[in-house]
């Protein structure tokens, strides 16, 4: 079995800040919280099951929506 790693890129990173300062704009913080959590969640399901997720046509990268709010892309790594 293939070990695999999340790595965020310095554009997913930036990215994801991004947007949760957005969030925390418009959002309350239990709301934000969640997403956070959810967030979590979902990068500990890839750890786990890296093909869980579509993978992406045009680059080597799968796509998951966290909330019907935002699709964070993920790029897998070995």
């Amino acid at each position: 079995m293939a070990v695999y790693s999340i790595i965020w890129s310095p554009t997913a990173k930036i990215s994801y800040y991004r947007i949760l300062e957005y969030l925390n704009d418009k959002w309350t913080y239990k709301e934000l919280e969640a997403f956070v959590k959810r967030t979590e969640e979902v990068i500990d399901l890839i750890y786990k099951n890296p093909l869980l997720y579509p993978r992406s046509k045009e680059s080597d990268t799968h796509k998951c929506v966290v909330l019907k709010a935002g699709v964070p892309v993920l790029q897998n790594k070995r």
